[in-house]
């Protein structure tokens, strides 16, 4: 069995937790400035609607956003190994660039979709799908945040 050199994503840990820890402030800013954007709009049981769906849109994406943690928590322990050849640093490269591509679209998809939305003044239904789409990407990005943490220290764990 090949030794492990896990520094390198010890730091990744790290700088995920951190990445977490923004992204929860960043979501409590936002929930914060919807709540008071529904009151003075006169509307502030969407407030709570829009939510409510966005944690069903997390639920429904749970499942992939883990799947896709855990196959990244694999190639980054992987990588960790010592004495991997070319063929192996080469294929677990690939498999990065593949996977960061993913990210990529659903982050471009979520930031075309928010940019594209109407103005509020032109739709009074624009908020609840801003803060909808808003609330389902900072839900969904902590889930992967979070499931590379823990598939990360649950291999790392293991194999130690």
């Amino acid at each position: 069995m090949p030794g492990f050199e896990f520094k390198r994503l010890n730091h990744l840990i790290i700088i995920y937790r951190v990445v977490q820890i923004i992204l929860v402030m960043l979501l409590l800013f936002m929930a914060y400035h919807f709540q008071q954007l529904f009151v003075l709009i006169g509307k502030p049981g969407q407030f709570i609607n829009s939510f409510i769906v966005a944690v069903i849109s997390q639920m429904i994406l749970l499942y992939p956003a883990y799947l896709l943690s855990r196959r990244d928590a694999k190639m980054e322990i992987e990588s960790c190994a010592l004495g991997v050849s070319v063929e192996t640093l080469v294929a677990i490269r690939k498999k990065r660039l593949l996977s960061d591509l993913l990210k990529f679209c659903i982050l471009i998809f979520f930031i075309t979709f928010v940019a594209m939305a109407p103005d509020a003044k032109k739709s009074t239904g624009a908020p609840l799908v801003l803060s909808t789409c808003i609330f389902s990407f900072l839900l969904i990005s902590l889930t992967y945040f979070h499931g590379f943490n823990f598939c990360a220290k649950k291999q790392i764990k293991q194999i130690n």
